[in-house]
């Protein structure tokens, strides 16, 4: 997926729902894209079975540039929200699970 330059893009949203992160040189760029959800809905039910890949182009909201050096400072910050969002993930995984497993032992 591709999103458009900021400047040019006609109607910016009011939130992203894709993030686009790259490396070059002494930098760390975050591009905010919108995708309008309709269009993949759109595209997946006239989806037949053929194997071909979907391209969509959404609508870039915005581009954040930081230098590296200043990225590297966030390390220890995000490898901690990885790990309590993982942490979370994992529990409502286990929510979601905890009733089927009941059934499936009630059933033995």
């Amino acid at each position: 997926m591709t999103g458009d330059d900021p400047v040019t893009a006609a109607t910016v949203p009011i939130f992203a729902n894709f993030v686009a992160i790259s490396h070059a040189g002494a930098e760390v760029q975050f591009e905010f894209i919108f995708l309008d959800l309709n269009e993949i809905a759109k595209a997946f039910a006239g989806k037949g079975k053929e194997d071909e890949p979907l391209n969509f182009r959404g609508k870039t909201v915005t581009k954040v540039i930081v230098p590296v050096a200043n990225f590297v400072q966030l390390k220890d910050h995000l490898d901690g929200m990885f790990a309590r969002l993982e942490e979370a993930a994992n529990e409502l995984k286990t929510i979601k699970e905890a009733p089927e497993e009941g059934r499936k032992r009630a059933s033995s």
